[in-house]
């Protein structure tokens, strides 16, 4: 199953209210009101009386005044219409509030898709992110979660933490661990009910690879930080909504920390979401490229020199395997949300999300989960050998063959089994930790890979976090012994990664957590989006061949990049003047 299993959208926490704009085609509020407070003795309402626009006509005629509003309505309900009031299916009682601490409506989700509820919320002044998932070879996973508005943020970097709250900031020392385990405690989500979606809130967020200096010293952070990432970002959400692709149904939930107390306010938070949802999104901004191709973090040559250093450490006993990569830009002008939208089509992954937060965006088609844990059960999913997808079945079938028999990535792969299921060992109960599956070829859009699924059960007195922090980063981007390996790293890449090999997930309400590899992931800050790819190398390896494997792991990254230019991405006027190409 896809980590996610489809979709978020979050806001900018701390913006102002926002004010609902007039619709040019809309009537003034104040004409409404003025109808409505029309004197009753001359004109009878009818409370189910619905207009076929959708709109509720309350007049109907006894009199010259009745007689004439009746005409009037509807006339303006048709010249000026309102955005469709949605009625649910059903909704959560009182008694519910007071039960699960939440409230929810169900509506029908024929008509609306997660890329479309992105854009109106957006529209609506809402920022954020948003998560899609496919399973397996072009599967939609079930559920895709939307999550709005957060209620607090956390970042911290370097032994400082920064709580933002209720327009408050406040900043001490601290570590990144220690700053989520007390927002766990002290901002307690609810968990889901039976019969709601699995996700119902939660913090929401991205670990970046530098966490691990916290979580093991003796790795320095490297001078050059061209990113300036947070080692860990996450946001407080308790408004969500769950599609369920599987029976079209959309839930908006939003939490009753008082339970019934709250109940009243919940159904209109609930109804300004459902109103926002239809809101015309209007023309999106268009996306220009401004040079003329990729920029090279990396030379080929410095590349494979680097390779070259590395299989001189492991011939020395240092290190079993390592894993280097490689980062390209591209400047452009326009709207990052065009790349997430090009991305989900060229790449579709199980682990596809586009977030925004303090000046930067990351847009992710991960294949890969670093670790999930729900009902105590944990699993880990290393990801190690690859072959490109081929251009006709047959020489498809050749690769992964070649691919599944390959001594150098056999041995690769088994080595990084090996670390998953120590890693997992440091939290596991005894003897709980054990290899479901092994060295399985699985196919992607434009790769194909050899893929383990390594689980147990978490030992009691731990948590979600402390899974996380056993398991980061994973050994499929940084390589074996891992502490030495990315020491090794760090001095040869000479710069942070940033985002780039850290992880992007949850932590809800239930103890559980789901957190991908960010890999295959864009990064856009200002006017710039950078991305970057790795290859594990081994005393095997060919420096040529580790050098086009990071390459062809970037492939869809830089396609995806250079499409987004395109005219069928542009605005409906942009398309017919002829974007360019």
């Amino acid at each position: 199953m896809g980590l996610f299993g489809n979709g978020v959208v979050g806001t900018a926490l701390g913006r102002a209210p926002r004010e609902r704009v007039q619709s040019p085609c809309q009537p003034p509020r104040a004409l409404c009101l003025a109808l409505e407070s029309a004197p009753q003795s001359r004109v009878s309402r009818d409370r189910e009386s619905v207009h076929p626009s959708g709109q509720r006509v309350p007049w109907t005629g006894e009199g010259p005044l009745g007689w004439g509003l009746g005409l009037v309505c509807p006339i303006l309900c048709a010249l000026f219409p309102e955005p469709p009031v949605t009625s649910p299916l059903s909704r959560s009682s009182v008694a519910e509030a007071d039960q699960y601490h939440l409230a929810w409506w169900v509506l029908p989700a024929d008509l609306l898709t997660p890329v479309q509820a992105f854009r109106a919320l957006r529209a609506s002044g809402h920022e954020g992110a948003l998560l899609e998932s496919v399973e397996g070879v072009m599967r939609l996973a079930r559920y895709s979660f939307v999550a709005v508005d957060p209620r607090a943020r956390l970042r911290a970097r370097a032994g400082s933490v920064t709580m933002t709250e209720g327009g408050q900031e406040t900043t001490r020392r601290g570590t990144a661990l220690e700053a989520l385990r007390a927002a766990l405690k002290s901002h307690a989500v609810p968990k889901a009910p039976p019969g709601l979606p699995p996700l119902v809130g939660g913090w929401l967020g991205f670990f970046g690879h530098e966490w691990v200096t916290e979580l093991e010293p003796r790795i320095k952070r490297p001078d050059a930080d061209p990113f300036g990432t947070p080692d860990a970002s996450f946001e407080l959400f308790r408004d969500v909504l769950a599609f369920d692709h599987a029976t079209q149904r959309l839930y908006l939930i939003t939490a009753c920390p008082r339970g019934s107390s709250d109940h009243g306010q919940a159904q209109k938070t609930l109804a300004a979401l459902a109103e926002d949802l239809f809101t015309d999104a209007g023309d999106f901004k268009g996306f220009e490229l401004l040079d003329d191709g990729p920029v090279h973090g990396t030379s080929k040559a410095a590349f494979t020199e680097a390779v070259d250093t590395l299989r001189q450490a492991i011939g020395a006993g240092e290190v079993f395997q390592a894993v280097l990569s490689q980062g390209f830009s591209r400047r452009f002008s326009g709207d990052p949300f065009t790349l997430y939208r090009v991305l989900r089509l060229v790449n579709p992954a199980p682990h596809m999300f586009y977030w925004s937060s303090g000046g930067t965006t990351l847009i992710g088609s991960s294949p890969e989960r670093l670790v999930s844990l729900r009902d105590g059960q944990c699993l880990s999913v290393p990801i190690a050998g690859t072959r490109p997808r081929g251009d006709t079945p047959a020489e498809d079938e050749l690769l992964g063959i070649e691919l599944m028999t390959d001594p150098k990535e056999r041995s690769e792969h088994d080595m990084l089994v090996d670390l998953a299921r120590n890693d997992l060992g440091r939290v596991a109960r005894v003897g709980s930790v054990r290899v479901r599956e092994h060295a399985v070829l699985e196919k992607f859009p434009r790769v194909q890979h050899l893929v383990s699924r390594v689980e147990s059960r978490l030992a009691a007195g731990r948590d979600a976090l402390d899974l996380a922090a056993a398991c980061f980063p994973a050994g499929t981007v940084s390589g074996a012994p891992k502490v030495r390996a990315l020491e090794l790293v760090a001095e040869l890449e000479g710069r942070c990664r940033g985002p780039y090999a850290g992880a992007f997930g949850y932590f809800d309400g239930s103890g559980a957590a789901e957190l991908a590899i960010t890999i295959r992931t864009l990064v856009v800050q200002n006017d710039t989006v950078h991305w970057q790819a790795g290859a594990g190398i081994v005393w095997e390896s060919n420096p040529d061949l580790e050098y086009a494997e990071t390459m062809h792991k970037a492939r869809a990254l830089a396609e995806a990049v250079s499409m987004a230019a395109r005219p069928a991405f542009q605005p409906p006027v942009a398309q017919a003047q002829g974007a360019r190409p």
